[in-house]
């Protein structure tokens, strides 16, 4: 049986890693990233949900040793791809991994990172989030830090996008609490959206809550790379907006994603 994003494993890098969009909201990302780096105490990173390895290869670049997991095999072998052309065997390990049923001691050593990138903790319902907060602390090293870009209940892009074509229903989607289901090419997946201060209500006996920052408030969603694509100009203009308001945490509940960083108590 396929697990979810199997099927998208081979074109995910070209519809959304290696497009214009997606490209300009990871370094949105990694300037959050470059921030925490310093602080780290070792070297140690464990990625939830790592998709095809992009950040598994940037920070195998800046020293790091990252065990990426991920429910997708066809996603890990990606990832393994990527570590072989880069020369990173010995500092990426792949590994299987279903949040679903995380168990709070499947690895034999300490993070100092826990991350997880555009979504990944999407895909994982509420109860399990809660309980994967739980059993992180037992993962993490001392002032061990779990930063996660998520999606949020609004997205003010999203919204006036699809009210302007009248699609009301997906103008509110992420609106719900509930299950939703989305589509990428034509196979239906399922997600939920979840608010910045749901996340740190659910860590607050475990985390204190460092920084949160909006990802995609001044620039768009990656679903409107057709629409930017001519439009260069633009697009760097909202991606100077962006580095602009980036550390309003206000926005964070009304952006395309949020970064939220967490330390251990």
């Amino acid at each position: 049986m396929k697990a979810p994003f199997d099927t998208v494993a081979s074109t995910y890098d070209t519809h959304f890693t290696h497009r214009c969009i997606g490209q300009l909201q990871r370094q949105a990302v990694w300037r959050y990233l470059d921030t925490v780096i310093p602080t780290l105490k070792g070297l140690e990173i464990l990625e939830l949900n790592c998709g095809t390895g992009e950040d598994a290869i940037v920070f195998g670049e800046r020293g790091f040793h990252v065990v990426a997991t991920d429910i997708s095999q066809e996603m890990l072998n990606v990832t393994d791809q990527k570590a072989k052309q880069h020369s990173m065997q010995n500092c990426i390990r792949s590994r299987y991994l279903d949040i679903e049923d995380f168990d709070q001691t499947p690895f034999d050593q300490k993070f100092d990172l826990v991350f997880s990138n555009f979504g990944g903790l999407n895909c994982v319902k509420p109860k399990s989030i809660q309980q994967l907060l739980e059993k992180l602390p037992a993962l993490l090293a001392p002032g061990g830090r779990l930063v996660a870009v998520i999606m949020p209940r609004v997205c003010i892009w999203e919204s006036l996008y699809f009210a302007a074509k009248l699609q009301f229903s997906k103008a509110f989607r992420r609106a719900s609490s509930k299950e939703n289901f989305v589509n990428l090419n034509g196979e239906e997946f399922s997600i939920w959206y979840y608010k910045p201060r749901e996340i740190m209500l659910w860590a607050k006996n475990y985390f204190e809550c460092i920084a949160l920052r909006p990802i995609g408030f001044a620039l768009p969603p990656s679903y409107l790379e057709s629409f930017f694509f001519e439009k260069k100009r633009l697009l760097s203009a909202l991606n100077f907006m962006e580095k602009s308001v980036d550390r309003f945490s206000l926005l964070a509940s009304l952006s395309d994603h949020f970064i939220i960083d967490l330390k251990l108590r």
